[in-house]
């Protein structure tokens, strides 16, 4: 989900597939009850709790444009490692590459917060010590993983339900809030040759919920797919590549854009900010309300146990405070169509402060969407799939054919 992709340097020229089987290593370790790294003197370069300074590691996404109003509200910094959205990178960084020792904030998606949890590597929340966790709307409570009562293992930063963007006018399509289906992307004459989807295995979940809704390959839980069942996904991408459905696959953000925006292509999978870009150039491009449903995902905080050790627990929840308020809430849901645990802080935020008319239209467009959205229940990305193999090699085969 990002612009923005941004890789640290040590990962360059590393594949994403040793990432994961080093995360394997992590998770072999963590199933056999053994924990990677000891928790006795910190290495050098870790966290202090004593300082002003908060050190995430975060998907790129989720900062701000600007720290300055939380820095000069609070009195900390913060300073930001960004990591690139991808659960194997990121269990690899929590479970071999001690992050807690060095950081008081880690996100990524929602569930990999529970080889985390279970392996004690995680430190408990407690919601009662945030000014702004009442009011949470139901599907936001729902994306949030909770220990016990009180108590969370992860909160919510950034959530939408994924989709995706399609050139309205060329195709004689309804605008949004009127629903469309994804047969536009996978089995449409008028989008032969002008179809982009993504090159990782997010190509086989999407097209799983347009197959699973229509009956055209029986599938009992899109983010638990068996080997057969991903297999079936696959081999249904491959008829319609073979009839020429699609023009590319495309491996970045600003691919995204750039197809869209050249009208190289008429629909595409992809991330919501994407088609916002594209329509903000004066295309006629809309990100849809799906028929069939939507890749719903959440993008979670977590903190390390380590933080309760070094006594960073104050600055941690000043943080935690601030994404879930309303300056953070308005800048996302007005510029990049997600919302925050408290979406109606955002819009009240912006309504005090005196946002433009097509600023608030915004933030409130972003809240009805996903209020609409989150209620079809056919996909919650997991973040993290067990059979995380059986979707790669079904994305090969599908590539390779």
């Amino acid at each position: 989900m990002t612009k923005r992709l941004i890789v640290p340097q040590h990962y360059n020229g590393i594949s994403r597939r040793k990432f994961l089987n080093n995360a394997g290593l992590a998770l072999s370790a963590a199933a056999a009850g053994q924990t990677l790294f000891p928790r006795g003197a910190r290495a050098a370069g870790a966290a202090s709790g004593s300082d002003n300074v908060i050190r995430v590691l975060g998907v790129v996404t989720a900062a701000p444009k600007s720290w300055e109003a939380f820095e000069k509200a609070t009195g900390f910094t913060v300073e930001w490692t960004p990591i690139a959205d991808d659960a194997g990178i990121f269990l690899h960084e929590m479970m071999a590459n001690d992050a807690g020792e060095r950081y008081d904030i880690v996100t990524c998606f929602s569930g990999t917060y529970e080889i985390l949890a279970e392996q004690g590597l995680l430190m408990p929340i407690e919601t009662a010590k945030l000014s702004n966790w009442g009011g949470l709307p139901e599907p936001i409570k729902r994306a949030t993983q909770m220990k016990d009562e009180g108590n969370a293992w992860s909160i919510p930063v950034l959530l939408n339900a994924d989709s995706f963007a399609y050139s309205y006018t060329d195709l004689g399509e309804p605008e949004p809030p009127n629903e469309v289906s994804w047969k536009i992307l996978y089995d449409d004459q008028r989008t032969m040759g002008k179809v982009a989807i993504d090159n990782g295995i997010f190509a086989i979940t999407c097209c799983a919920i347009y197959l699973k809704y229509h009956g055209l390959v029986e599938i009992s839980d899109i983010a638990n797919m068996t080997r057969s069942e991903c297999n079936s996904v696959a081999d249904y991408l491959i008829e319609r590549k073979k009839a020429g459905q699609f023009r590319t696959l495309y491996k970045s953000y600003d691919e995204q854009v750039q197809l869209l925006a050249n009208r190289e292509v008429l629909a595409e999978t992809c991330w919501e900010p994407a088609a916002l870009d594209a329509k903000s150039k004066g295309l006629d491009v809309a990100y849809a309300y799906a028929i069939e449903g939507y890749d719903k995902w959440s993008q979670n905080l977590m903190v390390p146990a380590q933080v309760a050790d070094r006594g960073g627990s104050e600055k941690t929840y000043a943080l935690i405070d601030y994404f879930m308020g309303g300056a953070y809430a308005a800048e996302k849901s007005a510029t990049e169509g997600y919302v925050t645990p408290r979406p109606d802080l955002g819009l009240a935020f912006a309504e005090g402060n005196g946002w433009s008319v097509e600023e608030i239209d915004a933030i409130r467009v972003s809240i009805e969407k996903v209020d609409k959205k989150f209620i079809k229940d056919l996909f919650w990305n997991p973040g993290y799939f067990n059979n995380l193999e059986y979707y790669e090699n079904a994305m090969a085969k599908f590539k390779n054919a």
